[in-house]
């Protein structure tokens, strides 16, 4: 079979499908399942918003789901998080097998890294960073918890809620997500700070960790762009939702109550999930910047999804340079290779391409016989969960667990593609370039 050959991206491809196949069948099981055992549709769509650490849920992950269920939701999110390829090399590293070329450019594409490095070495990093930070993250979050639960619960409940924010998630075992603690500023910025440290990825925590220990702050371009682009959506985001909320969110839970959630808003709409507040009760202000927030997710080669931070960098980097009559896109004295602008605006279109179309078909499947201004704010709910899914983010207007078969099955493709990423998705597919393929003059096509 073509999907079987040695192309890289089709290896990511069929280790994530086995994973989420292979999770779907074990939370399909009796011992799953707290009461009543979960249907199989909704065990895969649960097994690939985990393993896609998206956070959308069809059944309750804290009453649906017994111990054993839930332990296998959370080892889904680490194997998502990091990456399957990277706990497969981990395997055949520790049982003595030599990798192939391609299994080397598999685990460089899994984490998205253009630095020749020994997987080993990558692995070892890779785990001892994510342990690291889960662990420290999941102290934290228990000095909160246990002054409002038993000693054990809060255990592990910040075990779970640790890895769930690093690896960007979003699955929680409360019903409400974080609801109740929208008045715990502290649990917010702990949330916060996991959530923003997955979102940058390996690559750029790596450059930071380097730059401590050398005392000299030497970055790469990609590390400038991703975190200069999070610090930009992240304080727009939050200035943008405080405004359009002042006379909503903010009567309600105070001016620094308000500035703080609208701060975690905008942090978790870039494919974190978890949320202090009804998504319901935003203005509409609020959804459209959460969409556009979820769309672009975080950085390349870290736990998020969306068409990633420098995409939209590089895109708006190029209308400004070419605005200034510049013919090469530029930024901290640095010009933007070609092929990582093609790259960008190709992921871009594809990805809106791909996104309305899935929004027309999951229109018509979720339709209603109604009149629009009878159903108000339906449209509104319905693009927030494709985008949500898309965006691997998992917040929602909770619509999800009342979805047909067939809108579930559309979720799950979505949240499949923007995991994978529609250009391995795209590259994986595709038939392999011809060679001797014919090139003919060109000829220009007026635009705009």
């Amino acid at each position: 079979m073509q999907l079987l050959g040695p192309h890289p991206g089709r290896r990511v491809l069929i280790y994530f499908f086995s994973a989420i196949l292979i999770g779907a069948i074990v939370l399909s099981l009796p011992v799953s399942a707290s009461e009543q055992s979960i249907g199989f549709l909704d065990a895969l769509f649960t097994a690939t918003s985990a393993i896609c650490v998206t956070g959308l849920i069809v059944v309750d992950t804290g009453s649906a789901f017994s111990f054993f269920g839930q332990i296998v939701i959370l080892i889904l999110i680490q194997l998502g998080g990091l990456g399957i390829m990277t706990f497969t090399t981990l395997i055949l590293l520790s049982l003595g097998t030599r990798l192939t070329l391609n299994e080397r450019l598999s685990l460089s594409q899994t984490l998205e890294s253009k630095v020749q490095v020994k997987p080993g070495h990558l692995i070892l990093a890779v785990l001892s960073t994510t342990l690291l930070v889960e662990g420290i993250g999941a102290l934290f979050i228990y000095w909160r918890f246990q002054e409002v639960m038993p000693h054990d619960q809060a255990v592990y409940y910040a075990i779970f809620h640790s890895i769930s924010a690093f690896c960007n998630a979003g699955f929680s075992t409360f019903s409400n997500s974080l609801e109740s603690f929208s008045g715990d500023y502290i649990l917010i910025f702990i949330f916060s700070g996991l959530i923003i440290l997955g979102g940058l990825g390996f690559i750029v925590i790596r450059e930071l960790i380097a730059a401590v220990y050398a005392k000299r702050l030497r970055l790469s371009l990609h590390s400038k762009l991703c975190l200069t682009a999070t610090a930009v959506l992240i304080v727009g985001g939050t200035a943008t939702i405080f405004a359009s909320e002042y006379g909503n969110m903010v009567e309600n839970l105070g001016l620094s109550g308000g500035l703080i959630n609208s701060f975690f808003q905008s942090v978790t709409a870039r494919t974190a999930g978890f949320n202090t507040i009804p998504q319901t009760s935003l203005t509409d202000v609020s959804l459209l910047i959460t969409i556009i927030l979820m769309f672009i997710g975080a950085c390349p080669g870290s736990c998020a999804g969306g068409i990633k931070t420098t995409t939209m960098a590089i895109i708006l980097l190029v209308i400004y340079n070419r605005f200034l009559g510049r013919a090469r896109a530029s930024i901290f004295k640095r010009s933007i290779s070609e092929n990582s602008v093609t790259g960008a605006f190709t992921l871009f279109h594809l990805s809106v391409i791909v996104v309305l179309f899935l929004l027309a078909v999951f229109l018509f499947t979720e339709s209603v016989s109604a009149a629009h201004v009878a159903t108000k704010g339906w449209f509104l709910e319905n693009m927030f969960e494709i985008f949500s899914a898309f965006g691997t983010v998992g917040l929602s207007m909770g619509i999800t667990s009342n979805l047909h078969d067939f809108g579930k099955v559309i979720i799950i493709t979505l949240m499949f593609a923007g995991r994978v990423g529609l250009l391995t998705l795209a590259f994986s597919l595709a038939r392999p370039p011809q060679r001797g393929e014919i090139v003919y003059s060109d000829e220009p096509v007026m635009v705009g």
